[in-house]
């Protein structure tokens, strides 16, 4: 009883003892509605810091006197004119939440810059995070939307039996590249390319086209693999966002206001919009999940991508007949030169057999047609048919393993497939 009548006693003989210092914890929790000379002014402070927003406070302006001018005081050009302080008048935070360690704020009138820089700056995080939350909301339903139509597309396209329409079809789907600094909030970075890349890669790699997709550049590159990865759980995402948004990387969404000119002495004691805690852990899940994604895409991550041994490109230059054997295409050609050396005729036929594992949809060669392929030569025989001293005749007939269809000229149309 008597250390609290002693409290009592020297706060009403006005002896400027900060409530943390001398009057235990009934007294910091003290709900009274402050009184004394300034008590009609600071009686507004709640209501102006509830109204009180980020966009209230543009870069490079003491947020905290702008504050204080709201309330009827001038800190003046130093920022730390004697006034009046909201901490000797309210024991209670007027945001426990955003301002959490009001108590620790000094009550005198010398230290009342303390108490205004806490207040806006407090005012300033929570806005521009409620503006933050906003924005990723309207994120996180643009991008479900996106997401579940490609889903769709994605499983229509892998039930296609023909290789050429599936891997095509999903290449049509390509999200537009990433304007500016790639992000996982980005168009052209984000969740929604990465379900695009992870789908294609796939589909190649189940076609038996891996070959193809890392000599032919489909393979994402460095900076996109550091960046891209499938969604979160919307507590990562929406702290990551923000995290994001506050240094200007998410389009649309006003970067934090640089407030260090102002903030030094109370930054520790206002919440930030993603505490240092939370942000350190985002950092690492994000790595984290950049590693996923470089694992998933591994094996594509070739340096100087070359064909498999004994594979290169390859052409039948003029069809002689074209036939389907089930999935199987068979392209023959036969072609037949002529020259001299001399006196002497040099007649050479040529003899090539192609057969396909699969074909494009649709395409039926016509003589004198033409198709480019990735593919391989299984064998290669040469008969001598006939040897004098006035002609050479010889035969070659070349058994070749075509495994991917990069070119077809029909018609006078050419189509090319992937390249």
């Amino acid at each position: 009883m008597r250390s609290t009548r002693r409290c009592i006693l020297l706060t009403a003989f006005g002896l400027g003892l900060s409530v943390a210092g001398g009057c235990g914890p009934d007294a910091q929790g003290d709900p009274r509605p402050p009184t004394g000379d300034g008590s009609a002014k600071l009686a507004k402070v709640p209501q102006l810091y509830a109204a009180f927003d980020f966009s209230m406070c543009p870069a490079g302006t003491n947020c905290a006197a702008l504050f204080a001018q709201r309330v009827g005081y001038d800190l003046g050009p130093s920022g730390t004119n004697a006034v009046p302080s909201p901490r000797a008048h309210f024991k209670l935070s007027p945001d426990a939440v955003w301002i959490p360690e009001w108590a620790r704020l000094p009550s005198g009138d010398e230290g009342a810059h303390y108490a205004f820089e806490a207040l806006a700056l407090g005012a300033v995080h929570k806005t521009w995070r409620a503006a933050c939350d906003k924005a990723y909301a309207e994120y996180d339903r643009a991008i479900s939307g996106q997401l579940a139509s490609l889903d769709k597309l994605i499983g229509d396209l892998n039930r296609q039996p023909n290789p050429y329409d599936r891997l095509g079809g999903l290449l049509a789907l390509a999200p537009k590249p990433v304007s500016g600094k790639p992000s996982p909030f980005s168009p052209g970075s984000d969740a929604v390319r990465f379900r695009w890349e992870a789908a294609l890669f796939e589909a190649f790699e189940e076609t038996k086209r891996t070959f193809v997709y890392t000599f032919d550049g489909h393979a994402p590159k460095a900076e996109l693999l550091a960046v891209m990865h499938a969604r979160q759980p919307k507590e990562y995402e929406n702290d990551a966002f923000c995290l994001a948004a506050a240094s200007g990387q998410i389009e649309g969404v006003p970067a934090l206001v640089d407030t260090s000119s102002w903030d030094a002495g109370v930054r520790s004691m206002v919440r930030r919009p993603v505490p240092e805690e939370r942000a350190a852990y985002l950092e690492k899940r994000r790595a984290e999940l950049a590693d996923v994604t470089r694992a998933k895409f591994a094996k594509a991550m070739i340096s100087n991508p070359t064909l498999p041994p004994g594979v290169r490109e390859l052409s039948v230059a003029k069809v002689g007949t074209f036939a389907r054997d089930g999935k199987k295409a068979i392209v023959t050609s036969i072609v037949t030169r002529e020259e001299r050396s001399g006196s002497k005729l040099i007649k050479s036929d040529d003899n090539a057999a192609a057969i396909f594992e699969d074909w494009p949809s649709g395409v039926v060669l016509e003589p004198g047609d033409s198709v480019t392929f990735y593919g391989a030569e299984t064998s290669v025989r040469e008969l001598v048919l006939k040897s004098t001293p006035e002609v050479e005749h010889k035969s070659r007939s070349y058994q070749l393993e075509g495994k991917h269809v990069t070119k077809v000229v029909t018609r006078g149309k050419t189509l090319v497939y992937f390249k």
